[in-house]
């Protein structure tokens, strides 16, 4: 699993934080290494595509700084197979926008952190509504005993010392033998190590009410 940060939460209630958000910025606007960042393309006027990774430095042809980008899981290739080729495409910084995770937030002492999303509430769809089809929205957690299905998902687990990011689920909830309800996790390393070389993924169950994702 990744190195938990170094967080602390108020009091004993931090099982209760609600990890941040990541927002799309415009790539045009972010630092010129991106190698490895969460990219999101917008087509004009068609919709986005998500779970994309930059590849290497900004390039420039003639005028137009563009970026490598590959799906996530052949990111994930060129960290288990070294040297195996990979095809990105080269994508101008204009179309790309990339995730950025806003900072955790803790509440004042004494209060409680702000609630979760409802995603049964009639309104969240409205206040989710993009402008246009090309318009990347913000990745909000959500408690993931609220998600229809887990396995494969992004997970943040919420810990003592802050949050846990970049795990997988690889199985649906279940109850184990001291009756907790819990899901089975990996980093994403081990998940795509597991997807494309059958490599062990070193699944560590959970409690679910930890568990958040996106």
């Amino acid at each position: 699993m990744d190195q938990l940060p170094q967080v602390e939460f108020e009091g004993d209630a931090w099982y209760r934080a609600v990890p941040p958000a990541a927002v799309p910025v415009p790539a045009v606007h972010m630092p010129s290494d991106l190698h490895g960042a969460r990219a999101i393309l917008s087509d004009p006027a068609v919709g986005t595509v998500y779970d994309l990774r930059v590849l290497g430095d900004i390039q420039h042809h003639g005028t137009t700084p563009t970026a490598a980008v590959v799906p996530e899981i052949d990111y994930w290739r060129t960290k288990i197979y070294p040297g195996r080729p990979v095809h990105p495409r080269h994508i101008p910084l204009a179309d790309l926008s990339i995730e950025h995770r806003l900072p955790y937030q803790p509440p004042e002492a004494g209060e409680l952190p702000a609630p979760p999303p409802q995603t049964t509430d009639p309104g969240y769809l409205m206040r989710r509504l993009a402008p246009r089809p090309d318009h990347p929205g913000a990745r909000t957690p959500i408690p993931a005993r609220a998600a229809g299905n887990l396995h494969g998902r992004r997970i943040i687990q919420v810990n003592p010392l802050g949050f846990t990011w970049d795990l997988r689920a690889i199985s649906e909830p279940f109850e184990n033998d001291q009756h907790d309800i819990v899901v089975n996790l990996t980093s994403a390393h081990e998940y795509y190590a597991w997807l494309l070389a059958g490599f062990d993924p070193n699944p560590k169950p959970i409690g679910i009410w930890l568990l958040w994702t996106e």
